[in-house]
């Protein structure tokens, strides 16, 4: 789950960088900054993924927390009878509840991890499709990270129409 955690706090990093520059010079004919992160972030579809998968680590959180409390009171009998058994069927019970502990996590790692993919694979798609549409509108001959700037035109910043285009394309993602 440690993953889960992580990823969530990468997106939620990512989602949050704010788009503050100073603003240099008249706009450039055909250049155009957009800023990814920020244009998911700021669409429909993208905050559906977040609260979705904030959602989805909450309930695999609790599920995860129930199954370790099954396994843990199992390994509770097992300490009790420790006396009782064979050592060496000891360690090979021990190292079965064990293996079942790590069995869960990656369980629900791997489907945290497929349900993302497949949440960002529709955020991408989407993107790609707006933008396609903002960049021919806007006659855009180069399309330059904007995050990676130190300043901008904010009249050559297609960030803001490319998330509003996503609304368009894709309200809500579902990643079940």
């Amino acid at each position: 789950m440690r993953l889960i955690g992580l990823s969530i706090v990468g997106l939620v990093t990512l989602v949050g960088a704010s788009a503050s520059a100073q603003t240099f010079g008249p706009p450039i004919a055909g250049v155009c900054l957009l800023s990814r992160a920020g244009a998911i972030s700021a669409s429909r579809a993208g905050q559906s993924l977040q609260a979705q998968l904030r959602q989805m680590q909450g309930s695999l959180n609790a599920d995860l927390a129930q199954r370790r409390a099954s396994l843990d009171q199992q390994r509770r009998v097992l300490e009790a009878q420790q006396g009782v058994i064979a050592p060496i069927e000891f360690q090979r019970q021990l190292a079965s509840l064990n293996q079942q502990a790590q069995t869960l996590d990656q369980q629900q790692n791997a489907r945290f991890v497929a349900a993302q993919t497949r949440g960002q694979q529709q955020v991408d798609r989407t993107l790609n499709e707006a933008l396609s549409r903002v960049i021919t509108r806007n006659a855009c001959s180069v399309v330059i990270e904007r995050d990676n700037a130190y300043g901008w035109n904010n009249a050559m910043d297609i960030t803001p129409v490319t998330a509003r285009e996503m609304d368009g394309v894709l309200q809500a993602v579902s990643i079940q």
